[in-house]
Parts: C-alpha cells; structure tokens; sequence
C-alpha cells in the first residue's frame, strides 16, 4: 500500500518500499532484470517490524505483540503504511510507519546506513505541534514533500475511514540534521455529508502532490472512494409491483444463504480452534455449488432492483485538488 520509490539500498538503483495489510514494511530492489520480489524490512535482530496487530505466516492467523511499543503505548496498531527518510539527518533512510488503526504515525529510527541498515527494534512516536500526530480517518498514504518550498521536505498525510477521510499537512519546522513537524494543516477536509452524485473522495484516500499545471505550485491528486445516494426514481404503479416481488425473491434467496451459514457454524461447535478451521473450511467446500447456485439466483436480482431503486454508491476516482496559492497572489489583470 502507499509505495514509495526510492534508492533504498544505496546501490544506485531504484527500489520499492511499501507497507503491506500483513503489518510489515516490505522492500523491492531494483534489479538489472526490473524489481525483485518483495522481502519484509527487518530489525537489526532480524524480527519482523510490526506494530502490535500482524499477520502471523507461520501460524497463518492474525496476532498481536507489544515488543515494538513505545513505552506507555495503549490501544492496537495496524502498520499499512511505509516510507523512507532521513528523519534524524545522519545520512541514513530511517522509516516512518503510518497506523491504519488510528491515526498515530512512528519512527523506526536506523542505526546503520544504507548499505548496512540496522534498524532500532522499538517504534517511536512522531510528534507534531509537540504532541503525538494523529491523523484523522487513521492513516492510509505517507508521502514526504516540500509543500510550502522552503527547502525542507514536509510530511503529507491522508485518511482512510469513511466520512472521516482527508488530506493533511505538517510543515517540517526543524533543520537539515532534525526534521520536526508543527500542528497539522488540512489540505482536503473530510466530507459533511452524502450528496446524490460523486463530488469528493470519502474514504481511503490516497494523496500525492506534484505541480500538474505547471505554475509553479504543488497540486493534490488523491484516489480515493466516493460515497453518494442516487437521487430516487418516480416509479409506475408496475414499476413498484415489480420493486416489492424482487424484495421478496431477494429475501427468499438470502434466507437460503444464512441457513447454509447457520449449518456451517453449528458444525464447528465445541471444537478447537485448528479443528474448527479444518471443518469449517470443509463445509463451505462442500457448500460451494448450493452457494453458487443461489448466488447465480440473488445478483441479477439485485441488480435489476438497483435498477428501479439506486441504493447508496460507491466507486472510487483520482481526483485533481489545484493549489490556488500561486493564482491568489497574483495581481488582479488591468482592464
């Protein structure tokens, strides 16, 4: 999620870092044959760089550990986001971890180089304005760029969650051998309401900037999903007939679905956790073609229903946000 080229292995070429749903930040290296296959960045013991919630691959199942907290640390953290920099200017990429559970953003600070990373096995809170940053909508892209040109790379910061996602900016207020950021500065504000059409990314957003109209300025492109309610449709007398037989047809169809679910649940009861997987994984094999079936019945069903009532949307989008800065301070053309 959130990839970030950039040369990270000092060898001259370019590389991919990103974080990952599993929990981890992952590296890419270039290669003369193009990127290899991804490897999980690791501390300077060679565990994993995590937060507290991860995918466990030997396990396979989802687990938690508290050995990468910062002291005092409460709540759960989910690493999805991950990016290169020189956080401390010693010369050396550290990585700065966005949190998909909240909005908290960490240091994993680097105590090598490059060529020889090692990377601390703590996390450290990144603090903004001098209090821990939090991102609102939880974080879904890092992005580090000189936003407001003053030679000092600033930290760009958007949202995922629905209704609360957004584009946000913290200026680096600190100098060449410390960044340091000041209180967070909305770009793009989280949206206040549903309307009928799509006008706005609402939930995982992911934003860049870059000076797409050339003035000069940075610009916001951000991808993201846009949320809206159809405007309701003036029905015929048949039209609405037609409307409450799909409902029925649809409600039978998905009785059908929950009791194969009820079915699969009672059927794992009282088992282990291993056992329980094992038979709950060969019920819903043995289910495959009643489901199929009645999916094959229920879609275009819903479909045809969605034809005659829309239902709530959503769809994702690029959208462009032009930076006006530039345009604002010039003068007014004489008439």
């Amino acid at each position: 999620m959130s990839p970030q080229f950039v040369d990270f292995d000092a060898d001259g070429r370019l590389d991919v870092v990103a974080g990952i749903f599993d929990g981890s930040p992952h590296l890419s290296r270039g290669s003369d044959q193009g990127w290899l296959a991804p490897e999980q960045i690791l501390d300077k013991d060679g565990a994993r760089i995590v937060m507290n919630a991860f995918w466990n691959f030997d396990t396979k199942k989802w687990d938690s550990t508290t050995r990468c907290d910062p002291d005092g640390l409460e709540g759960e953290g989910h690493l999805t986001s991950a990016v290169a920099f020189d956080q401390d200017g010693d010369g050396d990429f550290d990585l700065l971890l966005g949190d998909h559970s909240t909005g908290r953003v960490f240091l994993r600070r680097n105590e090598g180089s490059n060529a020889k990373p090692a990377f601390a096995t703590r996390n450290e809170l990144v603090l903004a304005g001098g209090k821990p940053i939090d991102v609102p909508g939880t974080v879904a892209t890092l992005r580090l760029v000189d936003w407001n040109g003053d030679g000092r790379l600033d930290l760009l910061a958007s949202g995922m969650a629905d209704g609360q996602g957004g584009v946000h900016v913290f200026l680096n207020t600190g100098k060449a051998e410390q960044a340091a950021y000041g209180p967070m500065l909305t770009l793009v504000a989280p949206g206040k309401k549903v309307s009928d059409a799509p006008v706005r990314p609402d939930s995982g957003l992911y934003a860049d900037a870059g000076d797409v109209d050339g003035d000069g300025d940075l610009d916001l492109v951000v991808g993201g999903y846009s949320h809206w309610e159809p405007k309701p449709r003036e029905l015929t007398a048949e039209q609405e007939q037609r409307v409450a037989e799909l409902r029925k047809a649809i409600a039978e169809q998905q009785q059908k679905l929950r009791v194969l679910s009820d079915a699969a649940e009672k059927a794992v009861e009282g088992l282990g956790e291993e056992a329980m997987e094992k038979k709950y994984d060969e019920v819903l094999k043995s289910q495959q073609a009643e489901r199929g079936a009645i999916m094959n019945v229920l879609l275009p069903l819903q479909e045809e229903l969605g034809q005659l009532v829309p239902g709530r949307k959503r769809e994702s989008f690029v959208w462009f946000y032009e930076n006006l800065t530039k345009a604002a301070a010039k003068p007014a053309p004489a008439k």
